[in-house]
């Protein structure tokens, strides 16, 4: 793997240790080569996808390459976010939406270019976790089951 997949990787994972998130995905955009899925999940092992190859990166393998910097990301605890799939309606602490949709426009910002960031978070029911998408110089989406939402 090449540098910046490995520092995307480490980037994902500095984020998901930091947000508690349950997944986390970057879609990153390498100008010079097709996209690659790094997918990070909440025991920090990563699958990463580039082209028809998929490879696995167990979460105590060393990485030769840091983390990009990122802002102050606060964990919200699954117990403080609602929501209601028939009304649309969200309910969390004050201040709580803003701060996942700017952290994950962060992570999307950190790589620049085409790259899309999304971060899934657990909610006080399992069955209904909410994921934010973000991609610079676009609207962030929240979505929660088959609903979408432009933040």
């Amino acid at each position: 793997m090449d540098e910046p997949t490995l520092t995307a990787i480490a980037t994902a994972r500095a984020f998901q240790q930091a947000s508690q998130a349950q997944r986390v995905v970057v879609i990153l955009d390498r100008p010079d080569q097709e996209p690659a899925m790094i997918e990070v999940d909440e025991f920090l092992d990563a699958e990463v996808t580039e082209g028809e190859h998929v490879a696995t990166v167990p979460h105590n393998a060393a990485l030769n390459a840091p983390a990009k910097p990122l802002p102050d990301i606060r964990p919200t605890p699954h117990t403080a976010i609602d929501i209601d799939l028939d009304t649309g309606e969200l309910s969390a602490p004050l201040g709580t939406v803003e701060h996942l949709r700017d952290s994950v426009l962060a992570l999307a910002a950190a790589f620049g270019g085409l790259t899309v960031a999304s971060a899934e978070f657990a909610t006080n029911d399992p069955e209904t976790p909410i994921t934010f998408a973000a991609r610079v110089g676009e609207p962030v989406v929240l979505g929660a089951g088959d609903a979408q939402f432009e933040l």
